[in-house]
């Protein structure tokens, strides 16, 4: 009786172990993200979500130009079991790389760096469009507007192809949205067959129609007192 009391005790001591080591052995050592994106429904500013692209370790993200990227907040899908930090859920600036680490439940860990970039305003380039007529004749606008906010604006006669002197250089702030007023600066106009300084505030606004297609709206001052011409460019 003793003897099988005592093999049931090892028995049983031997079975707790092996439990217990099984148990270790299935803790998960997955520590992965799954998916990155912003919800439209959880930021405001976003016409709709954005998905970035997990590769390795690193994650890039793009969102529409003109949002503003410190203040966005992530959604992020990880490994069943893992934990993530910094949480996601959150407002978070992505005006640089934002690490996030995932602890998988075994403790072990894994770094994931993110990068988060707008798109290409949508106004850069090269653009034509015409005729118009300020009561000087007809004219062709030819618009050059950069991706530092530097704009250059070319009134053409086109009956004799010289540039007019409502023609201007200038810059303006380059995150500016469409259909929104812009403060242009400008800087040299186009007087005696040259390009001379003089400095005056206009405003512009623009409205994409297509990539291909913009609208420019402009005025001789700001703030605007009216349009002096709605005229739709082509990109060249």
């Amino acid at each position: 009786m003793v003897r099988k009391t005592a093999f049931l005790a090892l028995f049983l001591l031997v079975g707790a172990a092996f439990i217990s080591s099984c148990k270790k052995e299935e803790l998960s050592s997955k520590k992965e993200i799954l998916s990155f994106f912003f919800e439209a429904s959880k930021n405001a500013q976003l016409e709709r979500s954005f998905y970035g692209d997990v590769k390795q370790t690193d994650i890039s993200a793009e969102v529409a130009f003109g949002v503003d990227v410190t203040q966005l907040i992530p959604t992020i899908e990880i490994s069943r079991r893992a934990t993530l930090s910094p949480q996601a859920g959150v407002m978070t600036d992505f005006s640089g790389p934002v690490a996030y680490t995932v602890t998988a439940e075994d403790g072990t860990t894994k770094t994931f760096t993110t990068t988060v970039m707008p798109e290409p305003a949508p106004y850069i380039g090269a653009w034509t469009g015409g005729p118009i007529d300020f009561g000087l004749g007809l004219m062709r606008i030819h618009a050059d507007l950069t991706a530092t906010g530097e704009v250059t604006l070319e009134f053409i006669k086109i009956l004799t192809g010289e540039k007019d002197a409502y023609s201007m250089k200038g810059y303006f702030e380059p995150l500016s949205r469409q259909n929104t007023e812009i403060k242009v600066e400008q800087t040299q106009r186009w007087i005696n067959q040259a390009w001379s300084t003089e400095s005056c505030s206009r405003t512009m606004m623009y409205q994409v129609i297509t990539p291909q297609n913009i609208k420019l709206f402009y005025c001789l001052c700001h703030p605007r007192t009216e349009w002096c011409f709605q005229l739709n460019l082509t990109r060249e």
